[in-house]
């Protein structure tokens, strides 16, 4: 019985990549592949880019959108294999709320790759929330937005992934804090800037386990009845 069972579940098994193929795909494929992992962003450029924020809005200064440089990408940010080197750029745009459909915030790219710019808005990060900045008095005015969303691949729209993040922000050492909230209130706070960005659903390994797990279950159960029967 035991050997039936396994064998049953290794079938139900062998079908997980195909039901899934629309969503996932394993890490060592060379298709175009939705996300998985995530990246921190940090602004660069001469002057180096800072953020203006609000309530309900970020706008970046002294151009919009900014660049950025992408560091500890892990997934398929990273590097796949050694001719498709990881996504290392980016350009964040400015957003405000309420948000608007397919609202574009990070475009991402590879320096040393033509095909993948930041302005050919492929693989990028769909704002669809953004939360009210939140301020802490710590060493220093610093604050936090959180946002939600889903990256897109170079395929488009039929290829997303679910992700979020946040951005961070720090105050001049010269603006106190009941400053920083006025300033917020009044859409003129201007901070420096970094962040975060990475997809918020399992692995495929993930699910595999999961599908085991479900599979073994099911037949088991088919088992206990047919037995009972």
């Amino acid at each position: 019985m035991k050997s039936k069972i396994l064998q049953a579940s290794l079938g139900l098994a062998a079908a997980l990549p195909l039901t899934t193929a629309g969503v996932f795909t394993f890490a060592n494929s060379a298709e175009a592949a939705t996300f998985s992992g995530g990246f921190n962003y940090t602004p660069t450029g001469v002057p180096l880019p800072s953020v203006v924020v609000s309530n309900n809005s970020l706008k970046f200064s002294p151009t919009s959108p900014a660049n950025l440089v992408l560091s500890e990408q892990t997934g398929t940010f990273g590097p796949a294999y050694p001719d498709n080197p990881a996504f290392d750029i980016a350009t964040i745009y400015d957003v405000s709320s309420p948000l608007f459909a397919n609202t574009l915030f990070l475009d991402l790219g590879k320096y040393n790759d033509s095909s993948n710019t930041t302005s050919d808005q492929k693989n990028i990060f769909v704002l669809e929330s953004l939360k009210n900045p939140i301020l802490s008095n710590n060493n220093g005015v610093t604050g936090v937005m959180n946002f939600t969303g889903y990256f897109t691949d170079a395929i488009g729209s039929l290829n997303k992934t679910a992700g979020k993040g946040h951005l961070n922000f720090s105050v001049a050492s010269n603006i106190n804090f009941n400053n920083a909230k006025t300033l917020l209130e009044q859409g003129k706070l201007t901070a420096s800037f970094t962040g975060v960005a990475f997809t918020t659903v399992p692995e495929p390994a993930a699910l595999l386990g999961l599908g085991l797990t479900g599979a073994v279950m099911f037949v088991s159960r088919r088992r206990k009845g047919q037995a009972a029967s």
